[in-house]
C-alpha cells in the first residue's frame, strides 16, 4: 500500500483574502473613497481573519511581484499601500505560497487538482470584482441585486456566452444553443444585458470557481470580497471550516444579546449591522482611521492563545479517527463556552456571610466555601481547556453599543456612501443569505 507524503505545510486554519478586500480598504483610508458596504465588508473581513487565523494570505495569482504591473492596477495599489505594507511588515498578512509549495501540499493529500488547475479558472478573463471608481459601488450593487434575485442562473461557472468573437451576428449566437444557452438568453434579456455585460460575469463567474476549488483542495478557509459573493452562489463547496465556525458561534451569541434589529436612526447606514470584532477594534481608535492598523495588531497579538486553540482544535478535527474524537472536541468548546455566558449572567455573590451566620452556624461557612471552591475549580478546568476564549469573549462584549459606535464611524469617516448604496448593500445581502442557504440545505 502506497503511503501518503507528508504536506510540507499545514493549512489548519489558515486563510485566503480576496485582494479586492485589501484594494476596498486602501481607497477608502488612503485615497479619500466614502466608506460604503463593500467597505464595511471588508474592513470587517481583514479583521476577523487577522484575529481569527493563525496565517492570512493573499495575492493567489502572485501578481504583485510582477514588473509590468502598473501602479494603477490592484495589485499595483496594494503593492504602495502603506496600510497593506504595515500589515505584511507584521507578518499579519503574507503572500500566497509558491506553486511548487501548493502542488506539494495537494499531492500529499491525494488531490487530483494541481495550481495550475486553478489558474485556468482564474484567467477565464482579466476582469477584477472591484469597481472603477466610487460612484460604480451602486450601479453594480444594483447589477448583483437583480442577478441574485430574478437571474441567479447566470451566476454559475458555466460558459454563458458565444465562442466566437462579441457582436458577431447569429452564427455566434447559435453556439449558445441547449439549455443552459437559452436560459441564459431568456435571463439576460428580462434585466437588459448584453453580451458584453454576460462575458464580464462569465469570467467573475469562474474566478469566484477558482478561488473556492483553490480553498476547498488545500484545506485553507476562503474569505471572499462582498461582490464576489453572489457568483459564489452557483459554486457554493462543503469547506472544513472548523475555526472558523467556533468564532461564528461566539460571535452568534454577542449578536443575541444585543437585537441588532433594533437600529435607531435616519440613514440607511443606521440600520446596517457592524459586526461585534470591528466595533472592539474602530471603538479603540479614536478619532483617527489611521489607528485601525496598529490597533488591528494588538488585538491579534491579545488573542494569540485563543488563535493557538482554534488552530489545534482544526488539526485534531482534521485527524480524528472516530466520531466520538469529534464529539469530544466540540462537546469540550460548548461546555466552556456555556459556562462563559454563564458568569456573565450571574449576580455577583460575597463569599463571605454575615456575622449572624458565622456565629449562630460557624461550619456553615467553611461548608459554603469549600462547596463554592470545588465548583469553581471545575468550571475553571473546562474554560481552561479552550485557551484564551474567556478574554475573547470579554473583548466582544465590552464593544460600544451600537449607537455609540455608529457615531463613532461617523467621526471616523466622515465621507460615507450615500443612503441608496447602503441600502442596496443591505437587499443584496438579505438576497445573497437567501440563495446561500437555499444552496446548502
Amino acid at each position: 500500500m502506497t503511503k501518503t507524503k507528508k504536506s510540507a505545510i499545514d493549512f489548519s486554519n489558515h486563510a485566503v483574502i480576496q485582494d479586492e478586500i485589501l484594494l476596498t480598504i486602501c481607497l477608502v483610508l488612503e485615497d479619500g473613497w466614502p466608506a460604503g458596504p463593500t467597505f464595511l465588508h471588508a474592513l470587517n473581513t481583514i479583521i476577523e481573519t487577522v484575529v481569527v487565523h493563525e496565517e492570512v494570505y493573499f495575492d493567489p495569482l502572485h501578481q504583485l511581484g510582477r514588473d509590468d504591473i502598473s501602479e494603477h492596477t490592484v495589485p499595483g495599489i496594494l503593492r504602495n499601500s502603506t496600510f497593506v505594507r504595515s500589515l505584511i511588515r507584521e507578518g499579519v498578512i503574507r503572500k500566497f505560497p509558491n506553486e511548487s509549495i501548493i502542488d506539494k501540499h495537494l499531492v500529499s493529500k491525494g488531490r487530483e487538482y494541481s495550481y495550475a488547475d486553478f489558474l485556468t479558472d482564474a484567467y477565464w478573463s482579466a476582469d477584477s470584482f472591484a469597481y472603477g471608481n466610487p460612484e460604480g459601488e451602486a450601479n453594480r450593487l444594483e447589477l448583483y441585486v437583480d442577478l441574485v434575485s430574478k437571474a441567479a442562473p447566470l451566476l454559475e461557472p458555466q460558459q454563458i456566452t458565444p465562442l466566437a468573437t462579441i457582436g458577431e451576428p447569429e452564427e455566434g449566437q447559435a453556439k449558445l444553443m441547449g439549455a443552459h444557452g437559452l436560459l441564459a438568453t431568456m435571463l439576460a434579456n428580462s434585466i437588459s444585458l448584453n453580451d458584453r455585460d454576460l462575458k464580464f460575469i462569465e469570467g467573475l463567474n469562474f474566478r469566484a470557481k477558482a478561488l473556492l476549488d483553490l480553498s476547498l483542495n488545500t484545506g485553507l478557509h476562503l474569505h471572499p470580497f462582498y461582490l464576489a459573493l453572489p457568483h459564489q452562489i452557483g459554486a457554493i463547496r462543503s469547506n472544513n471550516l472548523r475555526a472558523l465556525e467556533l468564532f461564528r458561534t461566539i460571535q452568534n451569541r454577542v449578536d443575541s444579546i444585543e437585537d441588532q434589529q433594533q437600529r435607531i436612526g435616519q440613514s440607511a447606514f443606521m440600520r446596517v449591522p457592524i459586526p461585534a470584532l470591528t466595533e472592539v477594534v474602530l471603538g479603540r481608535c479614536k478619532d483617527s482611521s489611521r489607528a485601525i492598523a496598529p490597533e488591528l495588531l494588538a488585538m491579534r497579538n491579545t488573542h494569540r492563545s485563543f488563535r493557538h486553540y482554534l488552530t489545534t482544535y482544526e488539526q485534531k478535527w482534521n485527524q480524528a479517527q472516530t466520531k466520538k474524537e469529534r464529539w469530544d472536541l466540540k462537546r469540550e468548546f460548548d461546555d466552556a463556552l456555556k459556562l462563559v455566558l454563564e458568569r456573565e449572567a450571574r449576580p455577583s455573590s460575597r463569599l463571605v456571610y454575615t456575622l449572624w451566620d458565622i456565629v449562630k452556624e460557624p461550619t456553615k461557612l467553611l461548608t459554603a466555601l469549600g462547596d463554592k471552591l470545588v465548583k469553581r475549580g471545575k468550571e475553571e478546568q473546562i474554560i481552561g481547556r479552550v485557551k484564551g476564549l474567556h478574554d475573547f469573549w470579554r473583548d466582544l462584549a465590552e464593544a460600544p453599543p451600537s449607537d455609540l459606535m455608529r457615531t463613532h464611524f461617523n467621526r471616523l469617516f466622515s465621507k460615507r456612501s450615500d443612503d441608496r448604496t447602503w441600502i442596496l448593500g443591505q437587499q443584496l445581502a438579505e438576497a445573497v443569505n437567501g440563495k446561500l442557504a437555499a444552496a446548502t440545505e
